[in-house]
């Protein structure tokens, strides 16, 4: 530790933490909002576990926050994380988080002058996670395919089964992602006057960004599907005042009455994704969560010549820079549009 740093007030291990939350959120470049920070808190009572059992008990005595050295946090990168699914494996993407959290909370420390250097930013390439592959995961033609057919019909009349199958098609149909078809509200359903009556339309969708608020068009079979969910949601609805379109029969959470959580939503998609790759007579998707199913719809959007800049409305993205990471699917013309534009950004 410098000079500098002896003389300030050094914060206890919780209290850095929150330090840091303060500052993060007040961050115009790099907010943190209310949903991400229970995960960051999670993160770091991890850390402080394997610090406080000296490392796994690879030493006697606890590390202090402020003495970690780059073999601590190599060493924690090994062996310290664990997966909230009993019985995983902790992935590269699960360690680059932990790694990537670490360095920002440690150089908040450093600019604070409460440490000399950050431990985390002292690791060598080869200790580092691999970065992430952001290539886009989609579908085969085949399990694509074979999903339209799983989605005919519901698997059976059971309401459950009524709301997945209404909630799977809005997902192929519309390529929502996780987060908006999860916050769906029974609100966000449109409505147009034709023949003198009210007919389903569309679904607005009102995310943080500009560019996420937007109007998606219903095909006739999502309008069927949801028409016939609404029909029996009052048999899973958990009160009658839940706004979720797709509630499930959970009470209040974090704020959330009914709303389906991410594992939940992951769950319903992925065994979807398995039965029609059985069908298909494949292997499962390398993804089976509800982000392989829209990056398969953009990408087929983009290949059905759907000019890019519509397909980045449709999806809610800021521009079509944010579709580059499907672009070994698209066809080559359509592969260097996308690329042209990018470039040319």
């Amino acid at each position: 530790m410098t000079e500098h740093a002896a003389v300030l007030p050094l914060p206890g291990d919780t209290v850095l933490i929150d330090l840091w939350l303060e500052h993060s959120s007040a961050s115009d470049r790099d907010p943190i909002g209310l949903k991400g920070e229970p995960s960051y808190r999670y993160f770091w009572s991890t850390w402080l576990h394997y610090l406080k059992t000296g490392g796994n008990g690879a030493q006697q005595e606890p590390i202090a926050w402020h003495e970690v050295t780059n073999v601590d946090v190599v060493r924690f990168l090994q062996s310290g994380p664990t997966s909230r699914k009993v019985g995983a494996n902790v992935s590269d993407i699960t360690r680059r988080r932990y790694w990537r959290l670490l360095e920002r909370i440690y150089d908040y420390a450093k600019h604070q002058g409460w440490i000399a250097s950050n431990p985390a930013k002292a690791l060598e390439e080869v200790d580092q996670p691999p970065k992430e592959d952001h290539k886009g995961a989609i579908m085969t033609p085949a399990v694509w395919a074979h999903l339209q057919r799983v989605l005919e019909k519901p698997q059976s009349d059971d309401p459950v089964d009524v709301r997945n199958h209404a909630l799977l098609l809005c997902l192929t149909e519309l390529a929502l992602t996780p987060m908006e078809a999860r916050q769906l509200s029974v609100s966000s359903i449109l409505f147009d006057q034709v023949a003198g009556r009210q007919r389903m339309a569309a679904l607005q969708l009102d995310g943080p960004g500009p560019n996420q608020r937007r109007r998606m068009v219903l095909p006739d079979n999502a309008v069927r599907a949801i028409e016939a969910w609404l029909a029996v949601r009052d048999l899973v609805a958990c009160g009658p005042d839940v706004p979720t379109l797709f509630c499930t029969n959970q009470g209040a959470k974090n704020g959330a009455m009914g709303e389906m959580t991410s594992v939940m939503l992951f769950y319903v998609v992925g065994e979807s994704l398995k039965r029609a790759a059985e069908l298909a007579k494949q292997p499962p998707p390398p993804r089976l969560g509800p982000q392989i199913v829209r990056n398969t719809r953009l990408v087929m959007w983009l290949n059905d010549c759907v000019p890019a800049s519509q397909v980045a409305i449709w999806a809610g993205l800021k521009n079509v820079k944010g579709l580059y990471h499907l672009r070994e699917h698209l066809n080559p013309e359509v592969r260097i549009t996308v690329k042209n534009v990018r470039d040319d950004a």
